[in-house]
């Protein structure tokens, strides 16, 4: 690491370090079911570490601002790599398939499924927009990996305004169908995350395939978060399907 990223670095985390609130820490403890190592931050909270550094993570290159963002991503901490994650964000116009390695590895450091979502909000949607089919071929990858939160990704990147395009709508419906017997709570909870928001775009057809679901038996963590913006008649039509505990393999 070169000494001007290295010092960058340690003025951003002894910033941070000084916001510190033992409370929201707390807090975010009881928040969080998995022990993750974090300041607690609020939103607010971020929006001051931005106002205080954006000037210099705009002043840096790329190479310099994705070296950064990897120290931060590295830190064991999940806000400072929520740090990293905002470099990527602000960097998301000059990144392209060259930097999908570089992806992989942020994903592997990843913790929990706040900054997983806010990786898919704040980079990957946009990258999908502009390079469809690169994205796609990445995030089947995805879709496949041993890491939850890879899986967890592959989905929740076709939520709200992708998933109300309507653009991607059969990729996603294949990928879910993919992680619906998946083992992992949060991983099935993106799979009825990515339903309920592809609603929107074809209601009739995502309906009948949770209808589908559930005569299959799949877990209802997915079928019951697929359904949260149904009401009347539509919702009863669903939950009356009875779920096959015989072929449930929850």
């Amino acid at each position: 690491m070169s000494s001007k990223i290295g010092e960058l670095y340690n003025e951003v985390v002894g910033f941070m370090e000084k916001m510190i609130d033992p409370e929201k820490i707390e807090s975010a403890k009881r928040w969080n079911k998995e022990p993750i190592v974090s300041y607690g931050f609020s939103s607010s909270d971020f929006v001051e570490v931005y106002s205080r550094f954006n000037p210099h993570f705009y002043d840096l290159s790329l190479d310099e601002r994705l070296e950064l963002a990897r120290k931060l991503v590295r830190s064991g901490n999940s806000t400072i790599l929520h740090i990293g994650i905002h470099l990527l964000r602000i960097s998301r116009e000059e990144l392209d398939q060259t930097h999908f390695e570089f992806f992989d590895e942020c994903l592997d450091h990843i913790m929990g499924w706040g900054n997983t979502d806010l990786f898919c909000s704040e980079v990957l949607r946009s990258m999908l927009e502009k390079m469809p089919e690169k994205i796609i071929k990445l995030l089947r990858k995805w879709n496949k990996s041993v890491n939850r939160w890879k899986r967890r990704a592959s989905v929740v990147a076709f939520t709200r305004s992708t998933a109300k395009s309507g653009k991607f709508i059969d990729e996603a419906l294949v990928l879910c169908e993919n992680l619906i017997w998946d083992e992992e709570d949060l991983v099935r909870k993106g799979v009825g995350w990515a339903l309920k928001d592809n609603m929107r775009a074809d209601k009739d057809r995502v309906i009948e395939y949770v209808k589908s679901l559930r005569r299959r038996g799949v877990s209802s963590v997915i079928t019951l978060y697929a359904i949260r913006d149904l009401k009347g008649k539509e919702r009863e039509e669903v939950l009356k399907i009875k779920i096959d505990r015989k072929l449930e393999r929850d």
